[in-house]
């Protein structure tokens, strides 16, 4: 097999020598890699004679080859001295992202494999990440760089990519080796949800008070508008953070005092001052700031498959009440009733304001009557 793909790119590297139009268009602009105002020997730059083994002739390894251009400065100006990139290019240091501590997998030698099969079907392969999963080397473009690259939309359907999630899924929604903590996304963002943040479709939800503008309840987002680069002068592009998970901002999923650093993520979107002054939910400023749980203690910040508002109770903090019931329910606009215990408090239901119902829903005992929030 290995050689097969190593014939396979010596052939196609052959074809691309005779005729490189397919790599150096016209439009020589929009794909910097085929512009030889840039790489100044053509193919050349990068493809050297036979190269090393299991590459497609190229002088180092394929996990470490894009950092010659992408990397530290010193590489680059190498690349320039032996007249393979143009003097006046100037490239963003990559490399110094996937040293941070939360990156994307590069460092993974030897998994990737040209032509591989994404999302993965086979549950034994161990996870990885390479620079060719995300760009397309021939095919990157300035304002596009997931151009020549598959997609995998939310039916987990291979397709061309018009939208950034589906880059996104074909490692984190339908991959058989989906690590046991994480969740297939693509269910998580399924639009038939109770509610979901807005990556494939304007969310259910018309009454968001807290949006920053110009965000509305219509918007769309990206998944790289809170996975990306915590260095807002560095690089874009969800390739390392500081901040767990890949974020581009802090977010403090334990339960602790508030401020605005705690929860720096959420208030890129929502207002601070309007989730504290309790406009969308009137209990919003005693949860967080007085008894002091985490956004997360409630809400999931992909998506509920069981409920509106993002609610997902955090099982690390949240437990059922004491009759045995987990539950949340919508009972009028801004107003609805749990069914939990948190923070020592036994909400058998808590009944937030704005309605109260009669009665208990029909699949509790009926001696589950209303009370005051927080009572025990």
């Amino acid at each position: 097999m290995v050689k097969v793909q190593l014939l396979l790119a010596v052939f196609v590297i052959c074809i691309l020598l005779i005729s490189p139009s397919s790599l150096f268009p016209n439009s020589r602009l929009e794909r910097p890699h085929g512009d030889k105002n840039k790489l100044l020997k053509g193919c050349a730059s990068c493809h050297k004679g036979h190269g090393i083994y299991d590459t497609p002739m190229l002088s180092e390894r394929k996990e470490m080859y894009c950092f010659r251009c992408h990397g530290q400065s010193m590489y680059l100006e190498k690349a320039k001295r032996d007249g393979d990139v143009a003097r006046d290019v100037i490239t963003a240091n990559i490399q110094r992202e996937f040293e941070k501590p939360y990156h994307h997998p590069i460092e993974k030698i030897g998994i990737h494999q040209y032509g591989e099969i994404l999302p993965e079907v086979d549950s034994s392969m161990p996870r990885h990440a390479a620079c060719g999963d995300c760009h397309h080397h021939h095919f990157v473009k300035e304002k596009n760089t997931m151009s020549g690259i598959r997609g995998t939309n939310k039916d987990g359907v291979k397709v061309k990519i018009t939208s950034e999630y589906e880059l996104c899924f074909n490692c984190h929604a339908y991959s058989a080796n989906l690590p046991a903590d994480q969740t297939n996304k693509a269910e998580i963002f399924n639009i038939s949800n109770p509610s979901f943040h807005p990556i494939i479709t304007p969310g259910k939800n018309i009454d968001v008070p807290s949006l920053v503008p110009p965000l509305t309840s219509t918007s769309l987002i990206k998944c790289t508008d809170c996975h990306n680069n915590d260095d807002s002068a560095g690089p874009k592009g969800p390739h390392g953070s500081s901040y767990r998970f890949l974020l581009s901002r802090n977010f403090t999923t334990t339960d602790g005092a508030e401020g605005p650093f705690q929860y720096e993520l959420c208030y890129g979107c929502h207002r601070r001052s309007s989730i504290l002054n309790n406009e969308s939910f009137q209990l919003h400023d005693l949860h967080i700031s007085t008894v002091g749980t985490s956004c997360r203690t409630c809400h999931n910040p992909h998506g509920s498959v069981q409920y509106a508002h993002l609610i997902d109770f955090n099982r690390a903090s949240v437990q059922p009440s004491n009759s045995g019931y987990l539950e949340y329910t919508v009972l009028s606009s801004r107003a609805g009733q749990c069914f939990l215990t948190c923070h020592e408090k036994n909400h058998d239901p808590a009944v937030y304001p704005g309605a109260i119902p009669t009665q208990a829903p029909s699949r509790y005992p009926s001696r589950f009557a209303p009370r005051s929030p927080f009572s025990r």
